[in-house]
């Protein structure tokens, strides 16, 4: 390889680096007794995720989350930690899971249609709403614990 040419890979690796790591977040691998609890995002949307592995919703027709067709109106649901499948790269949602750094929130009634998975981030403080598992806060809505 010519010199210049391994000068301008040098130059430029960094920035493509950068460029394929940027918007995405480590997530963390936390046991149940984390999650659960009441969480709320940045537009008062709240999650509540109970130890029998329920939750309940409020206030998730925001403008974030509106795509994902979810409403305003409480709803509940079940929750579990994604685990690894029999085949490799494959994952499932596993009630009995006692730890996990995906969450799968799967709604009832009037909100079933609502789609969205939980990442946990920022070495379990918050929780972030995704569509896109390569990057785990892409719907832009992250819950903190408010209790």
């Amino acid at each position: 390889m010519h010199r210049s040419t391994l000068r301008t890979l040098a130059v430029i690796a960094p920035f493509l680096l950068l460029t394929a790591c940027a918007g995405s977040k480590p997530t963390t691998k936390v046991k149940a007794q984390l999650i659960t609890g009441t969480w709320t995002g940045p537009d008062n949307e709240k999650l509540t995720f109970a130890a029998d592995r329920t939750f309940t919703a409020s206030n998730l027709g925001s403008e974030n989350l509106a795509p994902q067709k979810c409403a305003d109106t409480p709803s509940d649901g079940g929750w579990a930690f994604y685990a690894p499948g029999k085949s490799q790269g494959t994952e499932f949602s596993d009630k009995s899971a006692a730890s996990g750094s995906w969450i799968a929130v799967v709604f009832h009634g009037a909100a079933e249609d609502c789609r969205f998975d939980l990442a946990v981030v920022d070495k379990g403080k918050a929780l972030c709403a995704t569509d896109d598992r390569d990057a785990p806060c892409s719907l832009d809505v992250k819950f903190t614990r408010s209790s």
